[in-house]
């Protein structure tokens, strides 16, 4: 699962940035540079890679898939798409704790 955080995390920075760089992204938006939203979206899915609930870290995920698609939009797909890879596989892990 690490392995697919740091994908998902580095694909929604770069797909970010690059889609600022290439001027994909404007500043027409209410809150500023939409980009930065997408970066925050990136660095907030790695926050799952610290110790805690299966539960805590499937609400950072969301968190981070909906502030991603919100602030970039259809760029943010492929790492959205990373992310319910790594919803699955953490609501697989809690079915797991739960039967135990």
């Amino acid at each position: 699962m690490k392995a697919l955080t740091f994908l998902s995390s580095f694909t929604a920075i770069g797909i970010s940035i690059l889609g600022q760089w290439l001027g994909v992204l404007d500043d027409s938006y209410a809150f500023g540079n939409a980009w930065f939203v997408g970066v925050l979206a990136g660095l907030i899915t790695l926050l799952i890679l610290i110790d805690s609930q299966a539960l805590t870290k499937s609400y950072i995920v969301s968190l981070s898939t909906i502030s991603g698609i919100l602030g970039v939009g259809i760029l943010y797909l492929p790492a959205a798409i990373i992310n319910i890879f790594i919803s699955i596989k953490l609501d697989t892990k809690k079915k797991e704790v739960d039967l135990n």
